[in-house]
């Protein structure tokens, strides 16, 4: 759906239920991330504690100084960005911050007369209830990465970028090139220092190409596995951007820190990097004739299969589930079991096999010994098994017409 490009935005209805800081308000809890988490991208942004930090003020009774905060950005007339919050998150869900964020209000904020689009995008998803307003680059960046480890997964058992990008890539602080040089420190583990090169090894075995890694840059390493990478495309200049700026933030002594539209270039910068591993995606589905979507779903599936850790007992009843090895599937009905007094309620299974032998799954437990005489079970006293029955075919030659028959 096509932007409007034009300040349309009327907020007079719900005017006294946000606020305005200035965005240094942040600066405190990106210096505390062990207790603290901001996950922003172009629009908005929220601030919550971390889990580790609050599993620590649970177990010792402070809860009430739990932290989640919504907020928005709106542009000043001299360029700069306030953040825009929603009143409630801070007024309800983080009480004991109040005095923390109120010594950033803005008093009488000049706004730019200019289109804002960050703005619009936050009053329209936020205010409006519009999800028909796009993410901004970090979203799509995030996902492609996952992407493409999801296919290099498939193919080789192995990440192709050693880190997920979390949703906490973070974005400059202040409008200055400092803010905006640690920001692409923090892209370039990502992206850069980030690259798996046992991964890249195996992509090179399984395409027979013959690479020497050692201790090359991984990005030097990418273009001898792909070297279309670096002869087309925004690979290359994105790559060289993140680590121009990461070397003037990590080497020696920088220049001294300049007034500079931080946010607005580095959400450029994001982008940029968006449309290099769109394109590292598209060589590796051409290359391996895979589709990326489809791998990576797949490894998301496979996060939800159980790790068997140990064998059953042999005299077990889910052993006889080997016996459908090799059978060819004919029919399968799925549903609830019928009611038995005295017995949990369970979904059943029944794998009907084309010779005409028939396979059962039940789900049993230990819940009627747990409750015997007992209120004082515990969640991992309860044991869940699969209770199958197999009921073999009529004839040991009997033909896949059988299945009709059942």
């Amino acid at each position: 759906m096509e932007e409007p490009r034009e300040n349309d935005v009327d907020v007079k209805s719900v005017a006294h239920l946000l606020e305005y800081f200035d965005r240094q308000v942040l600066a405190g809890y990106q210096n505390e991330s062990d207790k603290y988490a901001i996950k922003s991208d172009f629009f908005e942004g929220k601030l919550e504690l971390t889990e580790g930090y609050f599993r620590e003020l649970e177990r010792l009774g402070r809860t009430d100084e739990n932290l989640y905060i919504h907020f928005g950005y709106r542009t000043l007339k001299d360029g700069d960005l306030a953040i825009v919050a929603w009143l409630p998150d801070l007024f309800e869900r983080s009480k004991t911050h109040i005095q923390r964020w109120m010594s950033f209000r803005l008093q009488s904020a000049e706004w730019t007369t200019d289109y804002d689009e960050r703005f619009q995008k936050w009053v329209r998803r936020n205010l409006r209830g519009d999800w028909e307003v796009d993410n901004g680059p970090s979203y799509y960046l995030i996902e492609t990465v996952n992407t493409i480890n999801g296919l290099t997964c498939e193919i080789v058992n192995c990440p192709l970028y050693k880190h997920a990008i979390g949703e906490s890539i973070p974005y400059p602080a202040a409008e200055n090139t400092h803010r905006y040089q640690d920001s692409h420190r923090e892209l370039y583990g990502y992206l850069i220092d980030g690259v798996n090169k046992d991964c890249i090894a195996k992509l090179a075995t399984r395409l027979g190409v013959t690479i020497k890694i050692g201790d090359k840059i991984t990005v030097k390493s990418l273009f001898q596995l792909l070297p279309d990478l670096e002869s087309t495309g925004h690979f290359k200049s994105a790559m060289d951007t993140v680590s121009e700026q990461r070397r003037l933030a990590s080497h020696g002594v920088r220049p001294a820190s300049a007034k500079f539209g931080a946010f607005s270039q580095f959400t450029i910068d994001l982008y940029l990097c968006l449309d290099a591993t769109k394109q590292l995606l598209a060589i590796l589905e051409d290359k391996f004739e895979i589709a990326g979507r489809r791998a990576y779903e797949r490894q998301r599936a496979k996060e939800w299969l159980p790790r068997i850790t140990r064998p059953p007992q042999a005299h077990y009843s889910i052993v006889q589930a080997l016996e459908m090895k090799g059978k060819t599937v004919g029919k399968v009905e799925v549903g609830f079991r019928e009611g038995i007094e005295g017995v949990h309620e369970s979904e059943a299974i029944l794998v009907h096999f084309a010779d005409g032998s028939i396979m059962s799954i039940v789900a049993g437990s230990n819940i009627g010994d747990l409750t015997a005489g007992r209120n004082d079970c515990r969640p991992e006293e309860l044991d869940i098994y699969f209770i199958v029955n197999w009921v073999p075919p009529l004839r040991d030659d009997a033909s896949e017409a059988q299945i009709h028959q059942v």
